[in-house]
């Protein structure tokens, strides 16, 4: 039997596809959807960087910022302005915003000419819109002591719009206190006994380029102690208070206050002294300084005087006698006592230094005896009673840094000590220590000059000086100051019989006119206030004027006395020391410019 299979068109046979066409159409078809794939894929890329770099998150905590600008170095007593500042670079608008910021400690805050009682402010915003900033100051004074580190801080807290959490952002600034305008030294005895009569000193200065007005002490003494006197004394009504109205540049001074301290043994007892300086209506705390005396038992005792006195002022070039006294109260024999004088202070001239016995230590400017060299200090025996020097000299100039505290104090600490304690006594050491804290008073240079022929006045007259015929001389005086500022600062001298005051002069810029009294021959110039740096940070101070002769035959073949008995007085601001400086007669024989040509002819 022959089976009958039908073709379709064309000749092919139903059922069955022809090779040829069907490669070719999947062929196609696979192709289109490559394409399309393709297509596809970098539409999804192209929208996945856009998301990536346009969508994203609404807001980001970065995005909110928040500085605080200000100075990052002071003075105490600086006005100090801080700035905050704030913006938004999300994208998402802020709201409930509050900041909170917090002064530095011991800041003074002024409001209306008051002292505000705060020390955080706050201010709030109702938003913020994205790409919104903003800035806000706050003031303050700074107080605290050199190498404090003060911290000013800003906090802000806020929600973001569509959300429902609050966010907070925090920023701060640190100011270190570089200087105290006004150099405050408080001296306490380390030691004492109860029922002991003590002395608390207190030195200032102001350090400042400015004179700085109404200040106050405010002096907070021990429990126990008792005031007996003080130099100055206290404002009227007032057993803790001085007041004072103007402090000028480089002007300082000393205050003393006695009385007796009562404690128990061990006991510390702290004194404090608070500058205060009037700041709108409201006296502030300004600087404070801070000292401490224990209570000890009466075993061993050791006092230190310089040139025999407890209050010496000295100045460049002096020399000076420290004398260590010692003795033993007690009724133990001491055994193994050591004793260290530490020299402390810019001026001191090492060089000159003169110690009997004692080892000198140059890296810490101690000096130290033991029993090696101190037969006492092998075995102290109750009663005894010793002493010892220590000399050497004050520097002659003062050093690059000026007057500053540095150079206008120098101390010596005494420390009697050893580590065999009497049966009995309740220590770890026994020990006795007191110190000496001394002023360095100014020491200003007085010249006179005598020209026949001066740059501005010229010359008149024959010279060598002739009988019978005028010859004028131009005499200068130069004054310079690189110590302490001086007070009730005058130049006098006298002319002699026969000289001539001729009525020229001329003095340094700002300064009074010499003033010539002819009922007593004398030339005096009053300048009342010779400020510290005369003539090395500001220019020296001279006055300049003239004067004739006319010879008479009786002194022909000798030079004539043109001017004589030539002083400069005045008072140091720091040390209230009377300062005299002399100078000799001055001839017709001591001219600058025609040196001993002055014999009359």
């Amino acid at each position: 039997m022959v089976d009958i299979i039908p073709q379709g068109p064309m000749g092919s046979f139903q059922g069955q596809s022809n090779p040829v066409f069907s490669g070719r159409n999947h062929s196609i078809m696979g192709s289109k959807l490559l394409k399309w794939a393709i297509l596809l894929v970098l539409v999804l890329f192209i929208i996945s960087i856009f998301i990536f770099w346009f969508g994203g998150p609404s807001f980001i905590e970065s995005g909110v910022q928040l500085t605080v600008e200000g100075p990052t170095q002071a003075a105490v007593g600086d006005e100090v302005v801080y700035k905050i500042k704030y913006s938004n670079l999300t994208k998402s608008d802020l709201n409930n915003i509050k900041f909170t910021f917090s002064y530095p400690d011991k800041s003074v805050i002024i409001k209306d000419g008051k002292v505000a009682d705060t020390t955080k402010e706050t201010f709030t915003l109702d938003s913020l819109a994205k790409g919104q900033s903003g800035e806000k100051e706050f003031r303050a004074f700074l107080g605290g002591n050199r190498g404090d580190i003060k911290i000013a801080k800003i906090v802000m807290t806020y929600q973001a719009s569509g959300l429902k959490s609050k966010f907070e952002k925090t920023a701060s600034l640190a100011t270190t206190i570089v200087s105290l305008p006004v150099a405050l030294t408080l001296s306490a005895p380390p030691n004492a006994t109860n029922g002991q009569m003590i002395s608390y000193v207190l030195d200032y200065r102001n350090e400042s380029a400015n004179d700085i007005s109404d200040l106050r002490f405010e002096f907070d003494f021990p429990d126990g102690f008792s005031v007996n006197n003080s130099t100055p004394i206290f404002d009227a009504g007032s057993k803790q208070f001085f007041t004072i109205k103007n402090l000028k540049k480089g002007q300082g001074s000393r205050i003393t206050v006695q009385g007796i301290v009562i404690g128990k043994e061990g006991e510390n007892k702290p004194i404090t002294v608070i500058l205060k300086r009037k700041l709108g209506n409201d006296l502030v705390n300004y600087e404070e300084a801070s000292s401490f005396t224990s209570i000890t038992n009466p075993l061993l005792g050791v006092d230190i005087y310089l040139n025999n006195s407890k209050d010496y002022s000295t100045y460049l070039g002096d020399d000076l006698n420290y004398t260590i006294r010692y003795n033993n109260s007690s009724n133990f024999n001491l055994i193994g006592l050591t004793m260290t004088v530490k020299l402390e202070g810019d001026m001191f001239n090492y060089s000159s230094l003169n110690v009997v016995g004692g080892y000198f230590d140059s890296n810490s400017n101690t000096i130290t005896w033991d029993s090696s060299v101190v037969s006492d200090f092998a075995n102290l025996v109750p009663g005894k009673r010793g002493e010892l020097n220590v000399k050497l000299k004050v520097k002659d100039q003062f050093g690059s840094g000026g007057t500053g505290t540095k150079n206008t104090l120098i101390k010596a600490s005494v420390k009697l000590s050893s580590p065999n304690i009497p049966p009995g006594i309740d220590s770890d050491e026994l020990a006795a220590t007191t110190s000496l804290i001394t002023k360095i008073s100014t020491q200003p240079t007085f010249t006179q000059l005598v020209y026949y022929s001066d740059v501005a006045f010229g010359s008149s007259g024959p010279m060598p000086p002739t009988v019978g015929q005028e010859t004028v001389y131009t005499i200068h005086w130069n004054l310079i100051n690189p110590g302490n500022g001086v007070s009730d600062a005058i130049v006098i001298a006298t002319l002699p019989v026969g000289v001539i005051w001729k009525g020229s002069s001329s003095v340094t810029a700002g300064q009074p006119d010499i003033i010539y009294n002819k009922n007593s021959s004398e030339i005096s110039w009053n300048i009342k206030n010779l400020p510290m740096g005369v003539g090395s940070t500001i220019p020296k101070y001279e006055a300049v004027f003239q004067v004739s002769v006319k010879p008479t035959s009786a002194q022909k073949g000798s030079a004539i006395d043109l001017l004589k008995n030539a002083s400069f007085s005045g008072k140091d601001s720091f040390t209230k020391q009377v300062i005299m400086v002399r100078n000799s007669t001055i001839t017709t024989n001591d001219t600058v410019d025609r040196p001993n040509d002055g014999n009359v002819k």
